[in-house]
């Protein structure tokens, strides 16, 4: 009953571009979800940057996009990430090696719980049949007090403590980041190297965003 009650709560509530009260799943309407269809990005692996995502997110020029990853944070997200790992799925999972066992890194949240990200990695594995291994954490700094804004962007990763399976099946496992954004690829390539640089290994990512001028957008 009470998991009733929530889906009709949310199948109540109005979408977060124009205020229908018509939103489904993905927390829009039927139109505004049809238009945003405009910023997803073409499909396929960036083999660059080793990355995945669904969308390609410019805040300031793609409106509708900025208002849903904003809202995502929020209380009503749970419905939203599985519909949207749903369609990362369909989009990306057929493309990928046959035979390669995938397995699924959240990134760490700052206190050290469940986020948005953790939420977004649970609902790719169940949609991929992957393995979910929530099994880093970020470095805490003493004192960032006298650091330049280049050394605190920089990130720190380690593995949870007896976290063994890391070095398992090596040239048979895709190692894959699972974060809600990504920008200058600071955060992916602390988790890379925190897991030891596996062989094989991705960036998923709900949207790539495009970053000012100055910044690096090729840190993998």
């Amino acid at each position: 009953m009470r998991s009733l009650l929530k889906l009709m709560r949310f199948q109540l509530a109005a979408c977060l571009h124009c205020g229908s009260l018509q939103a489904k799943e993905g927390l829009l309407c039927v139109p505004c979800h049809r238009a945003l269809q405009s910023y997803q990005t073409s499909g396929g692996l960036n083999a660059t940057k080793r990355r995945r995502s669904l969308f390609r997110w410019r805040p300031g020029e793609s409106d509708l996009l900025s208002v849903l990853i904003l809202n995502l944070k929020g209380a009503r997200s749970a419905f939203a990430w599985d519909f949207y790992a749903r369609c990362f799925t369909q989009k990306h999972v057929s493309q990928l090696s046959a035979g390669r066992r995938l397995r699924l890194v959240p990134a760490p949240s700052k206190k050290g719980g469940p986020d948005h990200a953790y939420i977004f990695a649970q609902a790719l594995a169940r949609h991929c049949g992957a393995e979910f291994l929530p099994c880093l954490r970020k470095v805490s700094r003493t004192s960032q007090r006298g650091s330049s804004r280049g050394e605190r962007a920089l990130i720190e990763m380690e593995l949870v403590e007896k976290n063994t399976v890391v070095a398992e099946d090596w040239s048979e496992v895709l190692w894959i980041f699972v974060d809600d954004i990504v920008t200058t690829g600071s955060t992916a390539r602390a988790a890379e190297l925190a897991l030891g640089r596996p062989p094989h290994f991705e960036v998923w990512v709900l949207a790539e965003r495009g970053v000012s001028c100055g910044a690096s957008t090729d840190l993998l």
